[in-house]
């Protein structure tokens, strides 16, 4: 085979190589865009919500933590609205971003949710959320135009497996000092004026006293 024949036989191979990895990032919705994440996720309208996990301290006492990427392709920005637990009803407070108001996801763009500066979701009481180690619960995010998107996040600690997710939930509450709670002056008890006035039994009968005198006197 001349070396001619040999090169044009190279080019035609990596051309066809080159192919389906070109195809593969065609548009939003090319193939690699159709594998699922393995966490939870869904889409309503233009907005794609990702890598959503619930965080959850391992005694299941502390607060709840959501995390997620939530992807706006509109034309318009959103405003994350809400976020709930469908069967308990309860919704998560809503924190925005260090300097911002609300949490907007831009037109475009996309918004985090927990993390340090980032904005956050939060259940301050897991228990009556139903938030458990483990479970897997319908949360609802709401939006402002897209409206309502469904998905069943897991519920995880941030230890063992999943270890890689410290740092993104909300901080455990700090352990009160007892040195500080030592130094911190007894609160000082008020004194009744009324008290003050109550007659002392073993005090000198001023009557008494003055009868004695005009006795004397007679």
């Amino acid at each position: 085979m001349s070396s001619s024949l040999r090169r044009g036989v190279l080019a035609a191979t990596i051309a066809f190589s080159i192919l389906p990895l070109t195809a593969c990032g065609a548009g939003f919705d090319a193939g690699t865009d159709q594998v699922n994440p393995n966490h939870a996720w869904a889409e309503t309208d233009s907005i794609r919500i990702q890598n959503v996990t619930v965080l959850l301290s391992e005694d299941q006492d502390g607060p709840a933590s959501v995390i997620a990427r939530i992807f706006n392709n509109g034309d318009e920005d959103q405003t994350l609205e809400g976020i709930a637990v469908a069967d308990s009803g309860a919704q998560a407070d809503l924190t925005p971003a260090e300097g911002e108001s609300e949490i907007v996801v831009p037109s475009g763009g996309w918004v985090a949710l927990g993390g340090d500066g980032n904005a956050a979701a939060v259940f301050e009481d897991p228990r009556a959320a139903e938030l458990s180690l483990g479970a897997a619960p319908r949360m609802v995010f709401d939006l402002s135009t897209s409206g309502s998107a469904e998905m069943h996040p897991r519920v995880v600690p941030v230890t063992g497996d999943f270890a890689y997710n410290e740092g993104w939930g909300p901080s455990p509450a700090p352990a009160p000092d007892p040195e500080e709670e030592a130094a911190e002056p007894a609160e000082e008890v008020e004194e009744d004026p009324e008290e003050d006035q109550l007659e002392d039994p073993d005090a000198p009968d001023d009557e008494a006293e003055d009868e004695d005198d005009e006795a004397g006197r007679d």
